[in-house]
């Protein structure tokens, strides 16, 4: 099934010559680390390059300008320490770790780990691997979202913005396993009072909600049939 199409990418500017590009999203780039194999750095992208976006969104862009602290890499680190000093190590068996905010010839980026297929080469996406072609089945993938959801329950975790971009896929055989790459969510969402995010019942209901939808894009997209609204 072909992807569901999106707005153009802003052309990429000659500022990241030298930069293996891993993956591009509406407001950051993620490379590889040219210094250290084991890591891929987040860069956020000028204004030119990023795609266009409501009005809440353009404002958070624009305080993020004038104050770095509200910047999605801010963010995102934010959320991942808060997450390991209640977590611990075993976070690490389904987000990916965050190390810190880098200075780099390229500006500041967040550094992460970058998760590895078996075969050693950087992990795909599950959007790619449900748009690009997969050696999963629907099922596996499916039960990898199970194990997801299990530690989003079992510790709490207010991770609302399941979509297929922010899981890479590794594991081998017929058992893949889902790693986060991206838990700023959980500190920043979309609701004006987050409710859900200080009532254990309703954040336990919106979880177990968009990991179902996360399962029937699933079933949907390898079994060729239109993805659910």
């Amino acid at each position: 099934m072909a992807a569901t199409p999106h707005a153009p990418y802003p052309p990429l500017g000659a500022h990241w010559s030298g930069l293996t590009v891993l993956a591009r999203g509406a407001n950051r780039l993620c490379a590889a680390d040219p210094d250290d194999a084991g890591h891929c750095l987040k860069f956020e992208l000028p204004p030119g390059e990023r795609t266009p976006a409501g009005m809440r969104s353009r404002l958070r862009r624009t305080l993020a300008r004038h104050w770095p602290a509200l910047g999605e890499n801010a963010t995102e680190l934010r959320a991942w320490r808060r997450l390991h000093a209640r977590i611990g190590a075993r976070l690490d068996a389904w987000l990916a770790p965050c190390r810190g905010i880098a200075a780099t010839g390229w500006g500041p980026a967040l550094r992460c780990a970058l998760i590895r297929d078996a075969d050693g080469t950087p992990a795909r996406s599950l959007y790619a691997h449900l748009f690009e072609g997969t050696a999963f089945s629907a099922a596996s993938l499916c039960a990898a979202v199970d194990a997801i959801e299990r530690e989003l329950l079992a510790n709490d975790v207010p991770l609302f913005d399941l979509n297929a971009g922010n899981f890479v896929v590794t594991g081998s055989g017929t058992q893949p396993r889902l790693i986060c790459v991206d838990a700023k969510s959980t500190l920043d969402g979309k609701e004006i009072l987050p409710f859900s995010r200080w009532s254990r019942r309703l954040m336990h209901r919106k979880i177990r909600r968009r990991t179902e939808r996360l399962r029937q894009r699933i079933r949907a997209a390898l079994a060729d049939t239109p993805p659910p609204h």
